[in-house]
């Protein structure tokens, strides 16, 4: 008797016996028949007492004791038992499939617990039970579960287009959708269109037929009985035999026809109106070909023919379903939505450089659903950097924007990808409007494009968020930069800033030794020695880790938006103990004014500025308001980007002098300053000039300052290029900020002889 029952099928019977002996005859165990013969499942026949279940309209009506039948697999609890009802009363309901199969799971892989066994079992067929008296298996706070059609066509149509809406009052809508095909398996159905007069012979439709009526919960399984079910919901047979002899006509020789029924069974979430659920059939070319002679033929002895071969096909033909992949908005959900990545969905982007990162980060925008993507690089496809970036073998020779083009194509053909052979270390690609993007990708790693970037981009009055990207030479560390609109930097004070951040914070100290090394100690990295560009270590898997870590990064700021200024990531790779080191740092706003001489811009960090102000407020509570105060300015000039950085302000030297009249800056400890600053911050913090107080006058250098600012350019040891001096006018009662930066070339130096020629003259 139990030859054939494997060990889980004697734990199902043993389980069941223990409710049953608990439920008080609730559950009651009317019969069990093992299996005859190896893999065969067990059956066990249950009647379940019904009487606690509360009947509500619509709902199922049992019996006071409801006989069902549960299979239980031989990979049981692996496998969860199916129940069946022991007849066929609920043919066509709801949840309930060939007239008896209770449709307990929805995601069986998902509810199904094997080690709750038939406890668990049990329990959801009571659950299952009580909702179906109630009629709740499909409540209206919840999604509707979709009809079954039992698909026996190898063909697959894919649908992303919403369906067209029945109009008021008709019971139907007739027409036609325009297929395209996307392999040998599937078709793609793009628009949907009123049934045209003519349909061209180069394109390929379906027949479409859209009811205002629900279809039964399982579909008609053969030709006739899908006939009758239309008649029954408005769709005479004359009027379908009209639409498929108008289509079979269109078809191309020796090619099936596809006909669409769709019902309002649908709907993405709870509260939402009912939407079309859209199946497909399929009639075989044969029958095609013999509804097309019925039409062409003259030959009455052939139409008699082809009469009998539709006729039979109606009669006794099962329906050929086909798989309907359906991700219409309307009805279902993408499957990344609720993440930060939907942030990308309908924007437009430009990618700069599709290299390693970008490579990988264009597939992550295009599967993100982006709705434009400007592809920017001019180098091209060569054999080794097949080892990590998402080309093929049969694109070595192709440009780099060119080749990735023609991927992304593949995985979404209705995102607009456009790509320019553009050399980026010249700036912003001519011909392209900056103000068009949502979002700039910089996926070069290059200092040069960076500096372009922003020398071209100065001038532009909007200028989207900016996301920068870049990796060490041996792929263990990755730093992206995002800068949002309306901070005053460009990239190339971003990356600035991003340095002083990771030389400045002791846990970053390991990113800013692999990024800005003291120096060089060893050659970079050439695949190919002597005729390739040095370049950094790492694996297709490495790439993969850093642009999805970036994406994430970028898409989650994005998202949240808390803060508008620039922010930095730092990421590395698991560590022998398996820990990943990341951090998000804000990288400050400054606040920015203009040069006066030479129009240079000037970045005053909070810090400088905060330590001016201190020393102005501590100099009036201490001293006089009236005292001119002030102190060494620490940062960097930058002549080709027209930019000073102040990072650091100090107050006055121990040894200086304040006074209503002047104020001398001492130099005491200055030295020392100067070289902390520099070492702390790798050289990018240096001194750059000096600042003073006005307190009861304009912010204009008087002769005083510039004899100073002579003597600092042609009169020390090493004298500077030019030195910036600030001077804060009116401090004592209307603070008014002035930059003015002396170069030592504006100073001519005249000889005291020449001075007394001078005076004499």
């Amino acid at each position: 008797m139990v030859e054939h029952t494997t060990k889980g099928q004697l734990l199902a019977i043993e389980q069941l016996k223990d409710i049953s002996v608990a439920s008080n005859d609730t559950l009651d165990i009317v019969d069990i028949k093992y299996p005859t013969c190896e893999g065969e499942s067990l059956t066990i026949r249950v009647s379940i007492e019904t009487n606690s279940y509360e009947f509500e309209e619509g709902g199922l009506k049992f019996r006071k004791r409801e006989p069902l039948r549960i299979h239980v697999s031989p990979r049981f609890p692996v496998k969860p038992p199916t129940a069946h009802f022991a007849h066929k009363r609920f043919l066509g309901r709801d949840h309930v499939q060939w007239g008896d199969y209770l449709c307990l799971f929805q995601a069986t892989d998902v509810e199904w617990a094997a080690q709750d066994g038939m406890f668990g079992f049990v329990q959801r067929l009571d659950n299952w039970l009580r909702d179906a008296a109630r009629n709740q298996l499909d409540p209206d706070d919840a999604p509707l579960h979709p009809p079954i059609e039992y698909s026996t066509s190898e063909t697959k149509l894919a649908v992303e287009v919403d369906a067209p809406e029945i109009p008021k009052g008709n019971n139907f809508w007739i027409g036609a959708a325009k297929l395209i095909k996307r392999n040998e398996y599937c078709f793609d159905i793009s628009e949907w269109v009123k049934t045209p007069s003519s349909v061209p012979k180069d394109e390929k439709f379906a027949a479409v037929v859209l009811l205002n009526q629900a279809m039964p919960m399982e579909y008609p399984d053969t030709i006739s009985k899908l006939i009758s079910t239309l008649e029954t919901r408005g769709v005479p047979f004359d009027l379908l035999f009209s639409i498929l002899k108008v289509f079979a006509l269109c078809q191309p020789n020796n090619e099936p026809l596809y006909f669409i029924v769709g019902a309002p069974m649908r709907r993405r979430a709870a509260g939402e109106p009912i939407k079309q659920h859209l199946s497909a059939w399929k009639m075989d070319a044969k029958h095609v070909k013999a509804l097309q002679s019925i039409i062409l033929e003259d030959d009455a002895e052939a139409n008699l023919e082809s009469w009998k071969i539709v006729l039979e096909w109606a009669a006794k033909a099962k329906t050929q379903w086909c798989r309907v992949y359906d991700t219409r908005p309307e009805v279902t959900f993408r499957r990344d939505k609720g993440t930060d990545a939907n942030w990308f969905l309908g924007k437009k982007i430009a990618l700069l450089g599709c290299g390693a990162l970008g490579t990988h980060i264009g597939e992550y925008l295009t599967r993100a659903g982006v709705t434009k993507i400007s592809l920017f690089d001019n180098s091209t496809v060569n054999p080794g950097i097949l080892v990590r970036q998402q080309f093929k073998h049969y694109q070595v020779g192709f440009t780099k924007e060119s080749a990735l083009t023609r991927e992304l194509e593949r995985i979404n053909p209705k995102a607009d990808i456009d790509f320019s052979n553009a050399d980026l270390t010249k700036g912003w690609p001519e011909g392209h409007m900056i103000s068009d993007f949502d979002l700039i990708i910089d996926a070069t790693a290059s200092k040069r494009v960076a500096i372009a970037l922003q020398l071209s981009l100065g001038t532009q009055a909007i200028v989207p968020p900016m996301l920068r990207c870049a990796i060490n030479s041996d792929a263990s560390k990755g730093i992206a930069t995002l800068n949002l609109e309306g901070t005053g930097l460009g990239p190339s004070d971003v990356l600035r800033n991003t340095k002083l951040a990771a030389m400045s914070d002791p846990d970053l100290k390991a990113f800013a030794k692999a990024f800005w090394p003291a120096e060089q100690l060893e050659p970079g990295f050439q695949p190919e020695p002597g005729c390739s560009e040095p370049t950094f270590v790492g694996s297709a898997a490495d790439i993969a880790y850093f642009a999805s870590s970036f994406f994430r990064f970028a898409s989650s700021a994005l998202v949240k938006r808390d803060h508008s200024a620039a922010t930095a990531f730092f990421v590395g790779s698991p560590n022998e103990h398996g820990a990943i080191t990341s951090r998000i740092v804000e990288l400050g706003q400054p606040s920015t004014h203009v040069e006066a001489l030479h129009e240079y811009r000037v970045h005053l960090s909070y810090g400088a500025q905060t330590a001016i102000e201190t020393e102005m407020k501590s100099n009036a509570r201490t001293g006089s308001d009236k005292d001119e105060t002030g102190g060494i300015l620490l940062g960097e000039i930058d002549d080709a980007l027209g930019i000073i950085s102040i990072d650091v302000a100090t107050g006055p030297p121990p040894d200086s002098t304040k006074s209503p009249e002047l104020f001398e800056c001492g130099i005491e400890g200055t030295h020392e300053q100067c070289e902390y600053h520099a070492n702390e911050s790798g050289n990018s913090t240096k001194f750059v000039g000096v600042w003073h107080t006005h307190p009861v006058s304009i912010p204009k250098p008087s002769d005083i300052d510039l004899k100073a600012m002579a003597q600092l350019l042609h009169e020390q040891e090493k004298t500077p290029r030019h030195v910036v001096m600030l001077i804060i006018g009116h401090a004592a009662t209307r603070p008014t900020w002035r930059f003015h930066l002396f170069r030592r070339n504006e100073f001519r130096i005249i000889p005291i002889a020449d001075l007394k020629v001078l005076d004499d003259q």
